[in-house]
């Protein structure tokens, strides 16, 4: 019928119309993205070449593929310029200006140092003019400045380089502004980023799109399809990646709009068509109503496909939006990285000083230790020299000592009952009965303790013997005497003992855990005490605690340390 035919315009023929319509306006667009693009890449270029001629390290503050911000922020101080223009040409700027701090890294508003931007940007471009190198202005350092000058002059210094590098053969001339190889590296994806499925599937979307478009509309020619495909495919063709999306969504908004006019359009025409149609043959009101109905038909359809180009219009810019996230986090993931490499720097650093500091803390340590065995060694020998020289001073003294103490008189006995006569030195002199009257007679022995001395005067001549019991040497000391001469007073002490009545025995246990507990850190001393009593002959033990006081078949030490 003549209203299908009218009704059924190709829709690829749209497509193409407003495509020729906006063909213009991708152009200007994509010779903008090209135009970025070749900056961009002028300015990696020059970027790599100054971390590459000054080092990575005097270089970490500038990226490998910085933005304009970016590059300008880095070169602000002079401080890298200097250091690259001295690499080409040895000594062109003989000082450079350091920062304190990395305050050129700092936005603007930034402290930087007036006197360093000004002698080291000064100085270099006085050395830049001087080999012949276009330069650029110092504003063009600050915010708003043109950036596009620093790059063109850093790759003519590159170029330079170059030159001298090769030989310096013939006059060296800078080519303007050559257009860099852009490498696959800077503006190709690999398969696997997430930006390229989106694009992938934004891609498989359109084509769907089409593809629908194309076979509902049945009186479409192959030859128009065959038209729409070559024409999309040769001008998304030269387009990368990021450019497709927006190019997309813009067709999709034009085509939209242009098939809802003529839709509307070639709907009003079907009518007004099927009308006179129907009143030529004889106004038929059936025939009127199933023309009516296909053209409800046909404006069904194409609000059903409207709505698909709708969803395909919201899908592009999902992606889209995914996409910018997507780079928002991996650009965030970079500067992550960079950081923790720094931290990792930072502290394998601190660990190489804390590992140097250690091993001469050790060294030093070593030879403190050393001068200690070493004295320590020498103090045990001249200890040792000590107690030998101790107990042969003992030795000479004699290794049997007789004392005599005497007893003083009781209470309520006369003073002048004594037979002591006179007590000097070592001698005692005592008077004894005889026929032709009263005779004297003497008695010598190692010392005499008259009847006024105390206790502790009577252990004083005995406790340097306790000290050669712990060297090692055998001691024995009792005391023998009639009944009621004192001996169980002196070495034992009265009944009701107190620490000044204490006797012998009492005062030598205490003297030998005190010297033992001094030489606790040196020597390890075992101590058993045996205490034996020897009365009519017979030998009792007197550490014995069950009354039984057990008796022994032979006579042993009478006290043993």
């Amino acid at each position: 019928m003549e209203s299908e035919a009218s009704v059924s315009f190709s829709a690829a023929s749209l497509v193409e119309d407003v495509l020729q319509q906006h063909g213009h306006g991708l152009k200007d667009l994509d010779l903008e993205f090209r135009k970025a693009e070749e900056a961009a890449s002028r300015r990696y270029e020059a970027a790599g070449w100054l971390r590459k001629i000054i080092g990575v390290v005097a270089a970490k503050d500038l990226p490998a593929e910085p933005s304009e911000e970016e590059f300008r922020l880095v070169l602000r101080s002079g401080i890298i310029l200097c250091n690259a223009i001295n690499k080409v040409q040895s000594g062109a700027v003989p000082k450079v200006v350091e920062s304190p701090i990395d305050s050129a890294l700092i936005p603007n508003g930034a402290p930087l140092s007036a006197y360093q931007y000004f002698e080291n940007v000064r100085n270099f471009m006085v050395a830049i003019q001087e080999i012949g190198v276009p330069t650029f202005e110092p504003s063009d350092l600050e915010q708003g400045g043109k950036s596009s000058r620093i790059v063109n002059c850093v790759l003519a210094l590159k170029s330079y380089c170059e030159w001298k590098q090769n030989g310096a053969n013939g006059a060296w001339k800078f080519g303007g502004n050559p257009k860099p190889t852009i490498s696959a590296k800077s503006f190709v994806r690999k398969n696997s980023d997430p930006f390229t499925n989106s694009l992938s599937r934004t891609s498989s979307i359109n084509e769907k799109t089409l593809a629908t478009l194309n076979s509902d509309i049945e009186s479409s020619k192959m030859s128009g399809s065959l038209s729409l495909s070559t024409l999309v495919r040769s001008i998304l063709s030269d387009k990368k990646p990021e450019e497709i999306p927006m190019l997309v969504e813009s067709v999709l908004n034009k085509v939209v709009e242009e098939f809802e006019h003529r839709i509307a359009s070639q709907g009003e025409q079907t009518k007004i068509t099927l009308r006179d149609h129907v009143s030529q043959k004889n106004g038929s009101a059936s025939m009127f109503v199933v023309a009516d109905k296909k053209v409800e038909n046909k404006i069904h359809m194409v609000a059903k496909k409207q709505d698909c180009i709708y969803k395909n219009r919201m899908d592009a810019e999902e992606l889209q939006s995914q996409h910018l996230k997507q780079k928002v986090l991996f650009d965030q993931q970079q500067k992550d990285i960079q950081e923790l490499k720094l931290t990792l720097h930072t502290t394998k650093a601190g660990m190489q000083f804390m590992q140097m500091k250690f091993r001469d803390e050790c060294s030093n340590l070593g030879m403190h230790i050393h001068g200690l065995a070493q004295a320590a060694s020498g103090y045990h020998r001249v200890l040792e020299e000590n107690r030998k020289l101790y107990n042969e001073v003992q030795d000479l003294k004699g290794s049997i000592r007789v004392y005599c103490r005497i007893r003083p008189f009781f209470p309520g006995q006369p003073n002048q009952l004594s037979a002591v006569e006179n007590i000097e030195d070592g001698t005692i002199t005592v008077s004894i009965p005889s026929r032709s009257g009263k005779g004297q007679r003497s008695f010598n022995f190692n010392k005499v303790f008259g009847p006024s001395v105390t206790q502790a005067e009577v252990f004083l001549d005995m406790q340097p013997l306790i000290r050669s019991v712990l060297d090692g040497y055998n001691v024995c000391i009792f005391a023998y005497g009639q009944t009621g001469s004192g001996k169980t007073y002196t070495m034992t002490g009265p009944k009701e003992i107190t620490e000044k009545s204490q006797g012998v025995n009492y005062r030598a246990l205490s003297d030998l855990f005190f010297i033992a507990e001094q030489r606790k850190d040196t020597f390890h001393y075992d101590v058993c005490v045996q205490m034996i009593e020897i009365y009519n002959e017979q030998v009792r033990d007197l550490l014995v605690t069950d009354g039984t006081n057990k008796k022994y078949p032979f006579i042993s030490y009478f006290i043993l340390f």
